[in-house]
């Protein structure tokens, strides 16, 4: 690999070689195009010498031009698209995701652990995307039962903390690394194994349980067999719920494209896995390189093939990722490409009839700029105790339920107080969005602004009357019909700010209860009542679950005196 840089004259490309590689136009040291090419001296001329569209312009901007010289093409693809993604040059055609979708990340530490993300930011592998967060975290919570890989980010080298295991040992969910219960190399074998379930190969995942369901039936050990039996049920049902099952041969991806909006289908072992809604404005092939060679795509995760609608000019870009792209050639993936058209069907009628209303909704409100992303809180409290705060997220007129938050405030009688509070909270360090949404009038309204101005920060405020249903900005009050398609998106927001806040408010409550009863029973100390209440939200849910199980949580002894003392006053 060699680099050179040149400054753009008549013979700026005088000495670039016939060989493959990556260029890059850049105007004040800023990449503004990233390309590839086969033969570098024939793609450059082309770009100098274009006299009209997007050619002319690059050249007549750039200011300097830097060549890396590659082995081969599909070195110089590779290399492209993550240039690509890193710096988003302004003349290149990019993927927006249309969602933000999770990641199963597994660090790089000697001895790894695992958690979702919602980007793929530093080192370490990731998995996925998956199509939805709660989608992610039902099967991470099974492959943790079958794996019991570690979550915490302790670091392993430092004697301090490996003194005596987490709770997620005493419930089964990690295997001790830490203490020493099992050697780092049983660890990373099982690791291995896990990694190749996420790529997609299930068979693992179901080979390995139900060796071990039948090996504890051989011993006659039907406790533990039970549970290994459960661990399968529950993997099936995670898995179904996606709603596509088809015969564990099936690793194929499905693209399918309409008005420059893209979905995928990824099918692994028969399963699918996720759904992904893109914008691009280039043409199809560019998005095939784009999703498979950059940080979107995993090589690792390629699949068998890639089921298109019949197209034209996809074998070098078939021959280039090494894997085929074709039409349907049987009932089962005709049927997946219909059933992929149809959603994206669904997603551009979606996406268009959101757009509009958000549009609508910039003009009536005198908002700078369209909301693409919008974020609603509403304060609830029992007369000033427990007092919360909901934050919930819509992004293109659709809630995003994974990115909802919710806050302890304390006890705080004042509403305006705990706007205020709210806010200091969130934005301190959180990014502001489009438009800020609170459940109120210009009281409400007026606290937000307050409390933006104090953390030196700015944002669009509107608040919803409860009342007439009046919609309350800064400038004064809009009056809207009930059917305005403008106002009943606001009202989705009051509701479901209103709906999260009122849960919480009632769970906390509900916890306090619990924190009250065990308040009375001796021997439950500080940190066996933390445990007790991060795991159970009340004294009915502690009745419904096995004396092994509380045991694992607080000890013997504590166990034993938690049902005798309160699981007999309340018919445990």
């Amino acid at each position: 690999m060699a680099n050179h840089i040149v400054m753009l004259r008549e013979d700026a490309i005088e000495n670039i070689p016939h060989r493959p590689g990556v260029y890059t136009f850049k105007s004040n040291g800023v990449p503004i195009y990233i390309g590839k090419a086969k033969d570098l001296k024939k793609r450059l001329t082309s770009h100098i010498k274009s006299k009209e569209g997007k050619s002319t312009l690059i050249v007549e901007e750039a200011d300097a031009l830097e060549v890396i010289l590659l082995d081969n093409e599909k070195e110089a693809l590779i290399l492209e698209a993550n240039m690509i993604f890193r710096y988003k040059p302004k003349y290149n055609a990019l993927l927006k995701d249309t969602q933000v979708y999770p990641y199963i990340y597994i660090s790089n530490d000697d001895v790894p652990y695992l958690e979702i993300v919602r980007a793929r930011k530093g080192d370490g592998e990731f998995f996925g995307p998956f199509t939805n967060v709660y989608f992610t975290r039902q099967l991470f919570e099974v492959l943790r039962k079958v794996y019991k890989f570690r979550t915490c980010h302790k670091d392993l080298t430092n004697p301090r903390n490996n003194k005596k295991p987490c709770m997620d040992y005493h419930l089964g969910l990690c295997s001790g690394i830490c203490v020493g219960e099992e050697s780092k190399e049983e660890y990373l074998l099982r690791i291995v194994e896990l990694k190749k379930a996420l790529s997609g190969d299930f068979t693992t995942v179901i080979n390995f349980v139900q060796e071990r369901m039948e090996q504890h039936s051989r011993l006659l050990d039907f406790e533990n067999a039970i549970k290994y039996r459960d661990i399968l049920i529950n993997f099936n049902k995670v898995m179904e719920s996606q709603g596509v099952v088809l015969p564990s041969s099936f690793n194929i991806d499905v693209i399918v494209e309409r008005s420059n909006t893209y979905l995928v289908f990824k099918i692994r072992s028969g399963y699918l896995l996720s759904k992904l809604v893109y914008e691009f404005e280039g043409s199809f092939e560019e998005f095939v390189e784009l999703f498979y060679f950059n940080k979107l795509g995993s090589k690792s995760d390629l699949p068998n093939a890639i089921i298109v609608e019949k197209r034209s000019g996809m074998k070098k870009i078939s021959q280039l990722i090494g894997v085929e792209i074709r039409e349907p050639n049987s009932d089962e993936e005709k049927q997946l490409l219909d059933k992929a058209i149809d959603n994206l069907n669904y997603e551009i009628g979606l996406i268009l009839s959101n757009q509009r209303v958000l549009k609508q909704m910039k003009e009536l409100l005198g908002l700078s700029k369209i909301p693409i992303r919008i974020e609603g809180m509403d304060i609830s409290h029992t007369y000033g105790k427990n007092t919360v705060a909901s934050l919930i997220v819509f992004e293109n007129g659709e809630v995003k339920k994974d990115e909802y938050r919710r806050y302890k405030l304390g006890d705080i009688l004042d509403d305006f107080e705990s706007i205020r509070m709210m806010i200091r909270k969130r934005y301190t360090k959180h990014e502001l969005p489009d438009l800020l949404f609170v459940d109120g009038g210009f009281g409400q309204v007026s606290a937000a602004y307050q409390a933006l101005n104090e953390i030196g920060k700015e944002c669009e405020v509107v608040g919803l009357a409860k009342e007439e249903e009046i919609i309350v900005t800064k400038a004064g009050e809009i009056k809207l019909s009930y059917d305005h398609p403008v106002l009943r998106l606001l009202v989705r927001l009051r509701d479901e700010t209103h709906r999260v806040a009122n849960t919480f408010q009632k769970t906390l409550s509900t916890k306090r209860s619990l924190r009250s009863v065990l308040d009375e029973i001796k021997g439950i100390g500080p940190k066996r009542k933390k445990l007790l209440l991060e795991h159970y939200n009340s004294v009915e849910q502690i009745r419904n679950v096995s004396r092994k199980e509380i045991e694992q949580l607080i000890g013997k002894k504590a166990a034993e005196r938690l049902i005798t003392e309160v699981c007999d006053r309340i018919d445990f």
